[in-house]
C-alpha cells in the first residue's frame, strides 16, 4: 500500500479510541433516558463494488443482484438475522471502490468508522489487495470479494494469520484460464477447427487480475499445442486498440485473447477486432459480465468464446434468470449480479449459523465449516483446489490452493463451461455432457 494510503487510513488503537471516545459523548447525551431506548435495531453490513468509476456498469449489475439476494433472504425468513442475543434488520452500505486501490481504502476507513464488522463482495484484484491491509489491523470479516488473482493466494499464503478474515469469492486465473486448453484441442482433433498455424496473442488490462489471467492463459494454451506471443497490457480505461490489433494482424496469430473488467474497453476491443476483420479465433473473457454486452457489441461479438461465468443450466438457475428479468428488465451478467447474489445470502447464512459478530468465531466458522450450495455455486473455503497440479511446472503457482475458495456446482470444483456466442445468445459447447450445442468455426477462418 502506498504510504500516503497509510497516513489516510486508520490504524487498529485510533479506531479504538474514537470509538470509546464517541461512547462516552453518547452516554451523556442519553443519561436520563430509559435504557435500551436507543437500542440498535438494525446491522449495517458494507457491500463493496465500483458503483463509480470505469466499471460502474458492473456495479450497477452488483446492487441489483444484492437487493434481490436481500429480498429473497428476507422472504425466506433468514432475515432479521440473530447475533449476540438481538433480532437485527439488515442494511445494507454502498462502499465504492471506484476501480481504483486508493479511493477504495479510503471507502473502506469510512464504513469502518460507522461501525461496520462485515464487508461483502467487490470487483478488481487491485483493490483486493490494498483492501486486504486496510482491514486486517481493524478485524474485518470480508466474505465473497471477486478480486481472484493469484497474488491475493500469495499475500495471505505468507501472512496467514495476519489475513484470516479475508475470504475469496472468486478463485485465482488457473483454475478456469487453465480450462480454455482442451477445448480448443478436442475441437482441432475432431476437424470443426483447423487453424492457419499455432500462433496466439494475449492482451491483459493492466491490473493484477489481468497480469495473472494473461500468465496462466499462456500456460493454458502452450499445453495445447500454441506459440504464445508475451501477452500486451492495456490501461483499464484504453478504448482505441487499432494499433495492437494492427500488431496481431501481421503476425498472423491464429487465436487472439483478451481480458477486460471494464464494459467499453471489452465491447471496443470485439467490435474494432471484428471491423479490422482479425483472422483469429476470439477468446472474449469477460465479455458476459454485464448483461448489457450484446446491446454493445451485435454481431461483432458472434463465435466469440467465453469461459468467464457460470451459466444457466439447472432448473433453479434458468428460474432465477427469469426472476431477475421479470424484476429488472434486463438480463443478469451472472459474475456481477448472480455471484454477489450467492455472496449475500452466504453472508446472512452465516451470521445466523455463528449467532455472533465477533471475528475469531466468524472466521472460524467460514474457513473450517461452510459449505454453502448457492444457486450458481458451491462455496468451501476448507478444501484445497486441486487444479494447480497442472501448473506446477510453471513455478509461480506453487501451493495456490491454499486460501482459494473450492467452488463449483455440477463440476467438482471450480468450472466455467465454455460458451460460444451467437446472436447475443451463449450456447455451451463444453464440457461435452452439458453441452446444448457443436463448436461452430467462425466462417472467416
Amino acid at each position: 500500500m502506498k504510504e500516503e494510503e497509510r497516513k489516510e487510513g486508520i490504524t487498529r488503537r485510533d479506531f479504538v479510541k474514537s470509538v470509546g471516545m464517541a461512547a462516552v459523548a453518547g452516554s451523556v447525551l442519553t443519561m436520563g433516558l430509559p435504557k435500551n431506548a436507543h437500542a440498535a435495531t438494525k446491522l449495517t453490513i458494507a457491500f463493496m463494488g465500483p458503483f463509480t468509476g470505469p466499471a460502474s456498469r458492473t456495479g450497477d449489475a452488483f446492487k441489483r443482484g444484492i437487493k434481490m439476494a436481500l429480498e429473497d433472504a428476507r422472504a425466506a425468513g433468514d432475515i432479521p438475522v440473530k447475533v449476540d442475543g438481538k433480532t437485527l434488520d439488515i442494511e445494507p452500505m454502498w462502499v465504492d471502490s471506484q476501480s481504483s486501490a486508493e479511493k477504495s481504502v479510503k471507502a473502506v476507513t469510512h464504513a469502518v468508522n460507522a461501525g461496520v464488522k462485515m464487508m461483502v463482495t467487490g470487483w478488481h484484484s487491485g483493490v483486493a489487495m490494498a483492501c486486504m491491509d486496510a482491514e486486517s489491523p481493524l478485524k474485518i470479516v470480508h466474505i465473497g470479494h471477486q478480486g481472484e488473482s493469484q497474488y491475493i493466494n500469495f499475500k495471505i499464503n505468507d501472512h496467514p494469520e495476519k489475513y484470516q478474515g479475508w475470504f475469496k469469492g472468486w478463485a485465482s486465473p488457473p483454475v478456469f484460464a487453465g480450462l480454455y486448453g482442451p477445448p480448443l484441442m478436442h475441437f482441432m482433433e475432431k476437424g470443426l477447427w483447423r487453424p492457419a498455424n499455432k500462433k496466439a496473442a494475449v492482451i491483459v488490462e493492466d491490473t493484477d487480475y489481468g497480469r495473472g489471467w494473461g500468465e496462466a492463459l499462456m500456460v493454458s494454451l502452450r499445453t495445447a499445442g500454441f506459440d504464445v506471443m508475451p501477452y500486451d497490457v492495456n490501461a483499464i480505461d484504453e478504448t482505441e486498440f487499432t494499433p495492437i490489433i494492427t500488431k496481431y494482424k501481421a503476425a498472423k496469430v491464429s487465436i487472439v485473447a483478451v481480458t477486460q473488467t471494464g464494459g467499453v474497453p471489452m465491447y471496443n476491443f470485439v467490435k474494432q477486432v471484428r471491423a479490422m476483420r482479425l483472422k483469429a479465433l476470439f477468446l472474449a473473457h469477460g465479455l458476459t459480465w454485464t448483461g448489457e454486452w450484446y446491446e454493445n457489441t451485435k454481431e461483432a461479438s458472434d463465435f466469440a468464446l467465453c469461459m468467464d461465468s457460470p451459466y444457466p443450466i439447472s432448473p433453479e438457475q434458468k428460474k432465477w434468470m427469469k426472476r431477475f428479468k421479470d424484476k429488472y428488465g434486463v438480463d443478469a451478467g451472472i459474475a456481477p449480479s448472480g455471484q454477489p447474489y450467492d455472496h449475500t445470502r452466504l453472508a446472512i447464512k452465516v451470521l445466523n449459523d455463528v449467532g455472533s459478530l465477533k471475528f475469531e468465531k466468524l472466521t472460524e466458522h467460514i474457513r473450517e465449516k461452510v459449505k454453502h450450495k448457492g444457486v450458481w455455486q458451491l462455496y468451501d473455503f476448507a478444501t484445497y483446489n486441486d487444479f494447480w497440479n497442472d501448473f506446477s511446472q510453471e513455478g509461480t503457482l506453487h501451493q495456490l490452493s491454499r486460501n482459494d475458495v473450492r467452488t463449483g456446482d455440477f463440476m467438482k470444483g471450480f468450472f466455467f463451461p465454455m460458451a460460444q456466442m451467437l446472436g447475443g445468445k451463449p450456447k455451451i459447447i463444453w464440457p461435452l455432457d452439458l453441452a446444448d450445442a457443436e463448436f461452430k468455426a467462425p466462417p472467416w477462418l
